[in-house]
C-alpha cells in the first residue's frame, strides 16, 4: 500500500533555478506579491470560489474537485492546501505568502501536515487503503491548525472503500480538510457527493472558432423555448459539425458553469462568457441550482456516452431535452 510521504522524506522542489533554492515570488512586473494561486491560469471562477471561502472562514470539511485533468486538479488542491497553511496570511488575503516555513515546506510537497495519499494499483482504490486513510485522519495535525488530506482517482474508489470513508466525512474532526480528486462525478456515491463541497474546474481552452461559437451561442439562449421539432432541427445541424462536437460541449459547459457561478455569487469577475453578461444574469435569475446541476451532469454525460459509441444524434437530443427542461 503506498501511504503518503513521511514528513521527512524531501520531494522535488517546484523551482526552476537550476541552484534548488527557492526564487523569490515577488518580482513580477508589477512589483505586487505572487501567491500560490496566481500561476493557476484559466480558472478564474474555481479560484474566486476558494479564496472567497477562505475569507469568510468558510472552508469546508470535505471538498469534491471535478475536471478533466489530473494534474489541473492537483495543482488546484495543493495551491488551496498551500494557502490554508500559511502562517503568514494576514487577515483579508486569500493567497499564500510563499517565504514562511508552511510555504516553502507545500512547495517542496514535504509539508507534515499537507497529505497526498495515492493507491498502490493504477486502476483501483482499495476498501484497505481507505482505512487506511481513515486510520491517518484520527492523528493530529503535527504543526498545524489543520490536517489537509489531498486524494488523486477518487473515482478509482470502489464502493466499500467510499462506504468506509463515508463515516468519516459526516462526523470529521475539527481539524480536517478532505479534498478528493474526480474526472467523474458519476462515479462517486450520492451520499459522499452531498457531503462534500463541489468545486467544478473548467477544460482547458478551445480554439475559437466565430460560426461555432455563434452556432452554439442561439441553441443557449433559445433552447428553453423549442419544442421537439425544432430540437429535431438543431439535433439535424449539429450533425454537420461531428467532428467539432466536443467544442460545443465544452462552449455548453462553460455557458452553465457561468450561470452556477452567477447565481451562487452575483459576481459578474468570475465568469468568463462577459459579452453574454445580461443573458447569464436571466438565465440565472430564471433556472434553479437543480436545474444548472442537471445540465451540466448531463453535457459530463454527454461527452461520456460519445466515448462509448452512442450514437452522435441520440446523444445530442438527450442533451438538448435536458437544457430544455431545466429552463
Amino acid at each position: 500500500m503506498m501511504y503518503p510521504a513521511s514528513p521527512g522524506k524531501r520531494h522535488q522542489t517546484h523551482t526552476d533555478n537550476p541552484g534548488g533554492q527557492h526564487q523569490a515570488h515577488t518580482n513580477n512586473p508589477g512589483g505586487q506579491h505572487m501567491g500560490a494561486f496566481d500561476k493557476i491560469t484559466g480558472q478564474k471562477r474555481a479560484v474566486t470560489i476558494l479564496q472567497r471561502a477562505i475569507l469568510a472562514d468558510r472552508v469546508s470539511h470535505a471538498w469534491l474537485f471535478s475536471g478533466p485533468s489530473a494534474a489541473d486538479l492537483q495543482e488546484m488542491a495543493l495551491a488551496f492546501a498551500q494557502t490554508l497553511q500559511c502562517t503568514q496570511r494576514s487577515t483579508g488575503e486569500a493567497d499564500a505568502c510563499m517565504t514562511c516555513k508552511s510555504c516553502l515546506q507545500a512547495m517542496d510537497q514535504n509539508h507534515p501536515d499537507i497529505r497526498i495519499w495515492s493507491h498502490e494499483k493504477p486502476t483501483t482504490f482499495s476498501v484497505d487503503e481507505a482505512r487506511a486513510l481513515i486510520a491517518d485522519v484520527s492523528i493530529r495535525p503535527y504543526e498545524s491548525e489543520r490536517k489537509i488530506y489531498i486524494i488523486p482517482d477518487a473515482h478509482l474508489m470502489r464502493a466499500e472503500a467510499q462506504n468506509a470513508l463515508l463515516k468519516t466525512l459526516e462526523e470529521p474532526p475539527g481539524y480536517i480538510v478532505m479534498i478528493l480528486l474526480t474526472n467523474s462525478t458519476d462515479a462517486m456515491l450520492e451520499t459522499i457527493r452531498s457531503r462534500c463541497q463541489p468545486l467544478e474546474l473548467a477544460a482547458g481552452d478551445i480554439a475559437y472558432d466565430p460560426q461555432l461559437q455563434k452556432a452554439a451561442e442561439m441553441i443557449l439562449l433559445q433552447v428553453h423555448a423549442w419544442e421537439m421539432p425544432r430540437i429535431n432541427i438543431a439535433i439535424k445541424e449539429l450533425a454537420e459539425y461531428k467532428t467539432k462536437i466536443t467544442a460545443f460541449l465544452e462552449i455548453f459547459a462553460s455557458w452553465y458553469r457561468d450561470i452556477l457561478y452567477f447565481k451562487a455569487s452575483m459576481d459578474p469577475d468570475g465568469i468568463r462568457n462577459t459579452e453574454h453578461l445580461p443573458q447569464i444574469r436571466s438565465q440565472a435569475g430564471r433556472m434553479s441550482y437543480e436545474g444548472i446541476q442537471s445540465v451540466l451532469d448531463s453535457i459530463r454525460k454527454a461527452h461520456q456516452r460519445l466515448a462509448a459509441n452512442v450514437s452522435l444524434e441520440l446523444t445530442m437530443e438527450l442533451l438538448l431535452l435536458a437544457m430544455k427542461d431545466a429552463g
